[in-house]
């Protein structure tokens, strides 16, 4: 990551987006970086506080309000009206940020992890993301018209993908062919907080569920469906399922999350939702006799494309296969 070791001495102020714990690991591993050399301040919804407090404890956190989007797999039209309140929750964190600088709470950087409101006219504002173009088709181009606006006012995108087309893990995602706005975008490498362990593999499935609390509810049952297969095929597989609410990843925090670190490295196979950071979490600690198996939310295009570039690169197997 030379781009972030080339930031020193600055005041940051930080947010990212709380749908599901993906966006709120990736920034963590940036700011894990830029807090060496740099003064980080945080912009945490409640529930990421548990998260950001345990990892980083000497950090200043300030209120920032939630998005309170839901993924509905099962219903597109509860997905569409969910999302209304979507533009309402912007204009709130642009007063929220607007509020600390006319108090004069001093920043020389603002980063934002997909929270499009968190920016700043006057302050060097940049917008993390993996979607330069989003994965619409020509009768959803709106949608596409809407992202690009909504970055617009962003100085500069960070992109947590490799440069290379042929390693890039978010594909024609991260890589469009002109992008619009003409905003300066820097690929910064995938992040993870996970690290490689060369651990015994004693687990033979591990299921992780992740995503917004309606996609945790669905995969929590089909997870468990899935699980009841395997075992009916082989009574001693050693089937782990981690991630849902009935035993939640995302409360128990940093704790938690190093033991998914090494539940992961510990995995024969490991099955998942195509989502971005869970696939960036696995390109980080895979070793060449681990199998990943994917699938993924209903109706997300996002994930769908996702999905088919992993099993069209070779990456990842379908889930289908498994359950063959």
């Amino acid at each position: 990551m030379l781009l972030l070791n080339s930031i020193q001495n600055k005041i940051i102020f930080v947010a990212a987006l709380d749908w599901g714990m993906g966006h709120l690991s990736r920034t963590a591993a940036i700011v894990q970086q830029l807090s060496k050399n740099n003064e980080i301040i945080l912009f945490t919804t409640p529930q990421q506080v548990p998260f950001y407090s345990t990892l980083f404890p000497k950090l200043k956190q300030f209120h920032i309000n939630s998005y309170g989007v839901n993924f509905y797999p099962t219903s597109n039209i509860r997905t569409f009206l969910n999302f209304i309140p979507f533009f309402t929750a912007i204009l709130k964190e642009k007063k929220i940020l607007n509020r600390f600088i006319k108090k004069k709470l001093r920043s020389d950087l603002i980063i934002s992890d997909n929270r499009y409101g968190f920016h700043h006219p006057d302050i060097k504002s940049i917008f993390i993301t993996h979607q330069i173009n989003l994965p619409t088709p020509q009768w959803l181009s709106a949608a596409n018209l809407i992202h690009q606006t909504l970055y617009k006012p962003f100085h500069e995108l960070w992109v947590p993908d490799y440069e290379d087309t042929t390693l890039a893990l978010a594909g024609k995602l991260s890589h469009p062919e002109k992008i619009k706005p003409n905003i300066p975008f820097y690929y910064i490498h995938p992040c993870s907080l996970m690290q490689k362990k060369h651990l015994q593999k004693d687990i033979d499935y591990l299921f992780i569920i992740s995503g917004t609390k309606a996609e945790r509810n669905y995969f929590e049952k089909t997870f468990e469906s899935h699980a009841a297969q395997l075992h009916n095929k082989n009574k001693h597989l050693r089937i782990k399922i981690i991630g849902g609410y009935k035993n939640n990843t995302f409360f128990l925090a940093w704790k938690n999350f190093q033991e998914t670190n090494e539940l992961m490295c510990r995995s024969k196979n490991i099955v998942s939702r195509a989502g971005y950071s869970t696939l960036m979490d696995w390109h980080t600690i895979q070793e060449q006799t681990q199998t990943l198996y994917l699938t993924h939310t209903p109706h997300q295009l996002e994930q769908q494309y996702l999905y088919h570039h992993w099993i069209k690169r070779g990456w990842a197997q379908s889930i289908d296969n498994m359950l063959q």
